[in-house]
């Protein structure tokens, strides 16, 4: 039940590139999607949008189990 939750997860998550500048505002740092209004909060260590961290995550656990299952 776990694995489908993630896949519902990542396909249901904002995967638009068009993307504002970064804010940092009350300590929190985050970019905002203009074609949905998402706020995605940024890294400044990794330099990139967690987001796009935690889709690539889950991509990896989506491929693992796939080549369990065969």
């Amino acid at each position: 039940m776990n694995a489908l939750r993630k896949i519902a997860q990542f396909a249901f998550e904002c995967h638009h590139a068009d993307l504002s500048r970064v804010f940092t505002i009350q300590k929190r740092t985050y970019r905002v999607c203009f074609k949905c209004g998402k706020e995605v909060d940024y890294s400044w260590e990794l330099m990139r949008s967690h987001e796009s961290i935690v889709a690539a995550n889950h991509l990896a656990l989506l491929e693992r189990e796939m080549r369990a299952r065969v």
